[in-house]
């Protein structure tokens, strides 16, 4: 069996951008993917983001890197025509906030947060990408790292030099075994570090047109009520129009109220909010993060009502004799939980083992 000198275990943006990058060297490497696609926690439907939809000013790494790739950005909301916010709770039906007091400038990428993934893996060489490869052990040998799989029945062995995942932590903590295995300090500092929005769910709801510009209105909406507690316009710059929002609730509250249940909650609270004249919506695209068991864990079914200050611990550095490293958006030395810590924490280990 061939020993390959480096493999990438996860395909979301912080493994296919260091596999990008090692192409661009001459590397040679091979990136494993559980899922049957690229793109982890990032996921877009009819041009609609499911996971990650925006990134921000002053994160030049997703700025530069839509630049290289060719991808059209465009504003979440133009200042001249923001139109009014709508505020609700149980006291307080649809009022009316003026939205030019709640504008925060964010970008979004033409087509969706996987545009920027299918760009990337245009790029790379189909051979050195293998999905549905969900890998089950890790086993520190002699002179070599050996990496086992499963696809359904088929377990396949590969042999490599050295090994990074770009996975949350407590994904492989509780998913892949270690041969020798991890110490105690090690896996508990791995379960500490949360996964962000594994445990949020958000629904899209498709319209033939965007009605709520009708009426100056800016399509977004916070709510005490729900089941929607944030709702922000999701629509396209292809006439592709759609609201989308985050739900409340535990992962274990979701799943005990069901999907049926959810979407005829979220046409109610659409009607409540924005009145008679929201028509009946195309489609409601409901996607809990939290029942993915490639992306969440136990530990991820509450909701995190804060963002954690995320570090890269001293514990999951120098493993193996630095033979296995960590790479993520949870692991960046700034900008951990979005796109950008993605780009941070493998851009940084580039610089490492350039």
């Amino acid at each position: 069996m061939n020993k390959i000198p480096l493999i990438i275990i996860g395909g979301g943006l912080s493994g296919l951008y260091l596999a990008y990058r090692l192409a661009q060297e001459g590397k040679v490497f091979l990136l494993l993917e559980a899922r049957n696609r690229l793109g982890g926690r990032i996921k877009t439907s009819s041009a609609h983001d499911l996971g990650p939809t925006w990134f921000w000013p002053g994160q030049q790494h997703m700025m530069k890197l839509t630049q290289e790739l060719d991808l059209q950005i465009f504003e979440q909301q133009n200042a001249d025509v923001i139109g009014d916010i709508l505020y609700e709770d149980p006291n307080t039906l649809s009022q009316r906030l003026p939205g030019n007091q709640y504008q925060m400038t964010s970008y979004r990428i033409q087509g969706g947060i996987s545009s920027l993934i299918d760009r990337l893996e245009a790029l790379l060489p189909s051979s050195n990408i293998l999905l549905n490869h969900k890998v089950t052990s890790v086993e520190n040998q002699a002179d070599a790292i050996k990496i086992t799989t499963q696809d359904n029945d088929i377990v396949r062995n590969f042999i490599c030099e050295n090994v990074i995942f770009a996975l949350p932590p407590r994904l492989i903590e509780s998913t892949i075994q270690f041969v020798p295995n991890l110490n105690d300090g090690i896996r508990r500092d791995m379960r500490a570090i949360p996964t962000w929005m594994a445990g949020h769910a958000k629904a899209l709801i498709r319209f033939q047109r965007p009605f709520w510009k009708d009426y100056n209105l800016s399509g977004q909406a916070f709510s005490r009520i729900g089941p929607m507690m944030e709702i922000h316009d999701a629509s396209s710059l292809d006439l592709n129009y759609a609201l989308f929002g985050f739900l409340r609730g535990s992962g274990l509250q979701r799943k005990n109220v069901g999907k049926v249940e959810l979407k005829r909650l979220i046409e109610e609270q659409i009607q409540r909010l924005f009145g008679p004249e929201a028509p009946t919506p195309l489609e409601i695209i409901i996607k809990d993060w939290s029942q993915d068991p490639l992306t969440a864990t136990e530990k991820d079914l509450e909701p995190l009502q804060t963002h954690p200050h995320y570090r890269h611990p001293e514990s999951m550095k120098n493993i193996w004799q630095g033979q296995m490293r960590f790479i993520g958006s949870e692991l960046a030395s700034s900008e951990g939980g979005y796109l950008e810590g993605a780009l941070i924490a493998a851009a940084e280990t580039m610089e490492e083992i350039s």
